[in-house]
């Protein structure tokens, strides 16, 4: 999966395609590009034409073709415009969860359907007070970023340090699925690509400040007469956002299909693909 970066009417977006069929566009979460969802798109790309896009500030994508949430789901449907295809369903993975949601809420008749994979629900999100601190000290950010991917990176540069760290953050059901020689391989493609994004400063900052706002501002109601199929997955053990966020995205779509994975934490849809990729191209 090569990327181009693809000229809409709201900017450029870094943009790799799958497959061919009904289309799926796969928004990643925060920090990240168009490469987080690479082992899902692998697994969708039988059957669709999957797109993978940077979210604005992240990989080739400035952060100008789309700085808000709702300016995220519009930039979707510019870029499907701009590749001249109808509509697609729509996966928001973690921090790319707002921007689906809002895909699916703005432009139902562009939406076939949504699916929503341990994704962040501003509402219930408790921000950090580390982060809060980085956002208000002036170079704090690209500081504490660059000491953190310079370390992640020294972690993974060690395949045992690597092993040993990504099997800290995994749920007991993916600490089992780890076992898989296929299984680890994405965790350390994840782990080392993680590190490589988290310089990606006006991104990760942005993404911060539109999830504050949209906590600040409440609850996005489902709009009225809105129907969009919609299926949310979400990890009954995971520590990043933790399964509220599942249980508010399934109380506020009319109709969502709810499944909440057992012993599993945030990395799931990698960890557990097996059977997780199943379950969304079934939903599909």
């Amino acid at each position: 999966m090569t990327p181009a970066v693809v000229a809409t009417a709201r900017g450029p977006v870094e943009v790799a395609r799958a497959g061919a069929g009904p289309a799926v566009i796969l928004l990643h979460g925060m920090p990240g590009d168009y490469r987080q969802a690479g082992a899902l798109a692998r697994d969708l790309a039988g059957r669709h034409e999957v797109l993978l896009p940077s979210r604005p500030g992240y990989g080739a994508t400035p952060l100008a073709s789309g700085r808000g949430i709702a300016d995220q789901a519009d930039l979707a449907v510019a870029l499907l415009d701009a590749l001249a295809l109808p509509d697609a369903a729509v996966v928001g993975i973690s921090g790319g969860g707002p921007a689906a949601y809002a895909f699916a809420t703005r432009h139902p008749r562009r939406c076939r359907a949504l699916v929503l994979c341990c994704a962040v629900a501003p509402p219930v999100l408790t921000v950090p007070r580390a982060l809060r601190v980085l956002d208000v000290v002036p170079g704090l950010w690209e500081l504490g970023a660059r000491r953190a991917a310079r370390r992640l990176a020294a972690v993974h540069a060690d395949p045992t340090r690597s092993h040993a760290a990504s099997l800290a953050e995994l749920g007991p059901a993916e600490r089992v699925a780890a076992s898989d020689p296929q299984v680890r391989d994405d965790i350390r493609t994840f782990q080392r690509q993680r590190a490589e994004v988290l310089t990606s400063i006006a991104g990760l900052r942005n993404d911060y400040r539109q999830l504050r706002a949209a906590r600040a501002a409440g609850a996005t109601p489902w709009p009225a007469g809105v129907r969009v199929p919609a299926l949310v997955l979400h990890g009954a053990d995971d520590t990043v956002v933790p399964v509220e966020h599942g249980a508010w995205y399934a109380a506020a779509i009319p109709g969502a299909a709810y499944d909440v994975v057992p012993d599993a934490g945030h990395a799931f849809v990698i960890t557990l693909r097996r059977t997780v990729s199943p379950r969304i191209e079934e939903f599909l």
